[in-house]
């Protein structure tokens, strides 16, 4: 699956915000592969859901009134190692290619670590080919 659907939203940065988007999500079936929830502002950030099933994320959360974006991004498996994610930049950077923003985690004993690359949208059909 290196490359994959993530949906994209802006929520309020208050108690319990969080906690909402998750659990309208699991009541409608919609399985978190990975989230991003930076605060930006006191008020409102950016929240990045990678889901197992993009079409039915995508129809759950209009049902429950979530106004979202459909962003296409990398979502790379690299062994658990220092250096392993060091060279995948390196590689996009010799290319020129700029990474917007990046987001991933392992388990201190996994033997993987999942990785989210956004680039362009221009520059991912070449960052694929490099990456995946």
């Amino acid at each position: 699956m290196p490359k994959a659907i993530q949906l994209n939203l802006k929520m309020q940065n208050e108690p319990g915000a969080l906690a909402k988007l998750c659990r309208d999500l699991a009541d409608r079936g919609v399985n978190l592969l990975a989230h991003s929830a930076p605060a930006i502002t006191a008020h409102k950030g950016p929240i990045r859901l990678l889901v197992a099933h993009p079409e039915l994320a995508q129809r759950r959360m209009a049902d429950a009134a979530y106004a979202f974006t459909v962003e296409e991004v990398l979502f790379l498996t690299f062994k658990n190692r220092p250096g392993s994610l060091a060279k995948a930049m390196e590689k996009l950077a010799r290319a020129g290619i700029n990474v917007k923003y990046s987001y991933g985690t392992a388990y201190t004993k996994a033997q993987k670590t999942g990785v989210v690359i956004a680039v362009a949208d221009e520059d991912l059909p070449r960052a694929l080919r490099m990456l995946g």
